[in-house]
């Protein structure tokens, strides 16, 4: 019997594990499928290739410039 539950808990283990890497492959075959549309010649941004370079390029509090004080 528990056998056959280790055995039926690996099965479901493994299809999860393969929903989150197709999740994953997926998400990044359409970020730089994006970006190549992008990069063609007489094509304009669209909303995904909007939020997907907000996505990359955010920064951290140690990214961001120091703000320059008023010279008063």
């Amino acid at each position: 019997m528990t056998t056959m539950i280790l055995v039926l808990a690996s099965i479901v283990a493994v299809f999860l594990g393969g929903i989150i890497c197709g999740i994953f492959a997926m998400l990044v075959i359409g970020i730089h499928a994006e970006e190549r549309r992008i990069t063609k010649a007489g094509t304009g941004p669209t909303r995904a290739g909007a939020v997907s370079r907000r996505v990359l390029s955010t920064q951290t509090c140690d990214d961001k410039p120091e703000p320059v004080k008023a010279g008063r």
